[in-house]
């Protein structure tokens, strides 16, 4: 009996440590397969810690759009349209007051000036535009009209005059003759592609001052250019390639402010404030009812105004006591057509001028003595071009009616 008890006892001790060792093996094995995958993550994070790896450069250029965020200027951004690169500028509605901007092949009927852009004041006598240099770089110049003539072409004094930029284009002078917005590339201390500069002209140095990066969210890695404000309906356009296709841009119009209003950073989370300063959704930046509705409509009256002046393509102009011509079709000598657009071109710049100088006349008369002295010349000087420009419009209506009544007696 003993000996059978000893046996199963045995047993037993024997059968109880095989099942703890097979337990061993089950654990060590489900200890295994954990670790697999935690080395294969562990190998994942290496990797994407590799692809994360960025320039000086980079990081030095993302340190500056920190820096830049905690001084991003508040703008509701109203409205947005992306349209192709090529052909931008026919989507952009001013008032005929603000001015208006030119691609510089058109203006000077030159190829080499292919993608360069002119602006014109609302007078038409003095225009800003970007030239290339001999070295391929671009610099900003400016000529002025006396006498229907143009002047030599003149460097803008005081904007990269130490070349700190490749090129510098897209150029906008404010109606206070002082304010100038441009758009430059090539600037180590900017954020990529081209940023929107401004400047100040200094009429005693009789040069410009340093010019200032605009900074976020008008600003971006990508290429953004083009920042008008027309004070007349109180709207301001840039145009920016971010987040776009090859190909495309996207024009913002926007409503400017007197006053430059931060965003509070404490106010906003991080994701925010990057939503923000790369206009991720415009509906982010409508923090005032009020002025949203009231900018839409302007916005939707500047429209209007450039469709109506767009659609209506009659005109009237005298040939002779019998003949009236309403189409520009009508004229049967092609010069002429074109004589008759350089005609409307001077009676929109004398109805600017005229306009320009009863302003002008009104602030004289109530101005201070000092105040009257230095605006005397000015309204002398606008007198004598208007002048000049009705003397041209005299002359040139003469042109067109004889040379068309003579090709009409001719061809008869």
């Amino acid at each position: 009996m003993v000996s059978i008890y000893g046996f199963f006892v045995s047993l037993r001790i024997i059968t109880t440590n095989s099942v703890l060792m097979n337990i061993r093996l089950i654990v060590a094995f489900f200890i295994l397969l954990l670790a697999i995958p935690v080395q294969g993550q562990r190998r994942r994070t290496k990797k994407v810690q590799r692809v994360q790896k960025i320039s000086p450069e980079e990081q030095m250029r993302l340190e500056r759009m920190e820096r830049m965020k905690a001084a991003m200027q508040k703008v509701m951004i109203i409205d947005s349209i992306v349209v192709d690169k090529d052909g931008f500028l026919k989507y952009y509605r001013l008032s005929p007051e603000t001015g208006s901007i030119k691609d510089g092949d058109d203006f000077f009927h030159i190829k080499e000036n292919d993608g360069y852009f002119v602006y014109l004041n609302e007078i038409g006598n003095k225009c800003y535009y970007s030239q290339q240099e001999t070295d391929s770089t671009s610099n900003l110049y400016y000529r002025e009209e006396s006498n229907l003539e143009w002047s030599q072409p003149a460097k803008l004094v005081g904007i990269n005059d130490e070349k700190l930029f490749r090129h510098v284009n897209y150029p906008y002078m404010m109606g206070d003759g002082t304010t100038f917005y441009f758009a430059a590339d090539g600037d180590p201390e900017g954020l990529g592609g081209y940023d929107i500069y401004m400047t100040t002209y200094d009429e005693e140095e009789n040069r410009f001052l340093r010019s200032i990066n605009i900074g976020l969210p008008f600003n971006s890695p990508a290429n953004d250019y083009l920042y008008v404000v027309d004070e007349y309906a109180n709207l301001g356009w840039f145009v920016s390639d971010r987040n776009q296709e090859e190909g495309k841009v996207c024009i913002y119009v926007f409503v400017p402010s007197e006053k430059r209003i931060t965003y509070n950073l404490e106010d906003y989370t991080p994701e925010e404030i990057n939503g923000l300063a790369q206009i991720s959704s415009i509906a982010d930046t409508w923090y005032d009812e009020e002025q949203y509705s009231l900018a839409i409509r302007r916005l939707e009256e500047v429209k209007e105004n450039q469709h109506t002046k767009a659609s209506s393509s009659n005109i009237s102009f005298v040939i002779n006591d019998d003949i009236t011509y309403h189409q520009l079709s009508d004229f049967k000598l092609p010069e002429n057509i074109l004589r008759y657009q350089q005609l409307t071109t001077l009676r929109n710049r004398q109805d600017n001028l005229r306009q320009s100088l009863d302003r002008t006349r009104e602030t004289y008369a109530i101005a201070g003595k000092a105040a009257k002295k230095a605006m005397a010349a000015d309204i002398l000087s606008d007198e004598q071009q208007v002048q000049t420009l009705y003397n041209a419009i005299h002359d040139l209506e003469k042109t067109i009616r004889n040379t068309e009544n003579t090709f009409l007696t001719k061809n008869k």
